[in-house]
């Protein structure tokens, strides 16, 4: 295991890093909050925090967020909606239950007139028949934190970028929307999963599913052979890249560097 760390070192790159600080608040308000056992069912679907579709869960957990992001005077806030068209039961058609509840999250940038930037997170409202009885609240708190932290690193990432270039946060923003290097909105996946920020995030948020699971040693040996038995973002870039070894290689770097900071 020393002789595979040795070699993987050779290809030490740059990451962005997100303060432990900032990670383990925003995880233990998730968990303390407790959202789940408040009403996030279908019918219980009304309008939320800053005006999008929520639940009463969904409003525990913005608020919960929002006030860890406060006390460690922190400029982001968090909006957590409901995505209607996906509710969640047994059986779901993308075996998602009972713990994976999200169905997307974004970086919304900077607010205009507000000091604010906002990070949005949707999730699936319940089906009656759901049963609590089978949730695992601690791997479902582990998937949030992992999506909030993927995109902390694109806040962190316009900040570098704006404080690089001499700009506003705003301005920096537009520039990064407009970059086709940076952004991607054609729908073509592989074109997404390569643009440089997407690839930093990415490899942030596989090196914390490795690590929840495994060592540092048993992550790399795994991503060495290409295990089968790696999921998760690991496995959607062997999926949409497998047959591109040179975008392949970057988010490899990416990952490494990243499972030897957070380990």
């Amino acid at each position: 295991m020393k002789f595979l760390l040795e070699n993987w070192r050779l290809y030490l790159n740059e990451i962005t890093v997100i303060p432990n600080n900032l990670k383990q608040r925003l995880k233990n308000a998730i968990i303390d909050s407790k959202f789940w056992t408040h009403p996030h069912t279908e019918d219980e679907v009304d309008l939320g925090h800053w005006g999008d579709p929520g639940t009463p869960a969904t409003e525990v957990l913005s608020r919960a967020l929002d006030e860890a992001a406060k006390d460690l005077g922190s400029n982001l806030r968090f909006t957590i909606s409901v995505d209607e068209n996906y509710p969640l039961g047994p059986g779901d058609q993308y075996e998602a239950y009972p713990n994976h509840w999200k169905t997307k999250a974004a970086y919304l940038g900077p607010l205009k007139a507000r000091p604010y930037h906002l990070i949005k997170m949707w999730l699936r409202p319940l089906t009656e028949d759901y049963n609590m009885d089978d949730l695992d609240p601690n791997e479902l708190a582990a998937e949030l934190s992992r999506s909030l932290n993927h995109e902390i690193v694109h806040y962190e990432q316009l900040k570098k970028q704006a404080q690089s270039k001499g700009i506003s946060n705003e301005e920096a923003y537009q520039e990064l929307l407009a970059d086709p290097k940076q952004f991607s909105d054609s729908g073509d996946r592989s074109k997404y999963l390569t643009r440089h920020i997407e690839v930093d995030a990415y490899a942030h948020e596989a090196a914390e599913q490795l690590l929840d699971v495994y060592s540092a040693e048993e992550a790399l040996e795994l991503i060495k052979t290409r295990d089968p038995k790696l999921g998760g973002v690991v496995r959607d870039y062997l999926n949409v890249l497998g047959d591109n070894p040179t975008e392949l290689k970057k988010f490899w770097l990416k990952l490494y560097s990243q499972i030897m900071s957070q380990k």
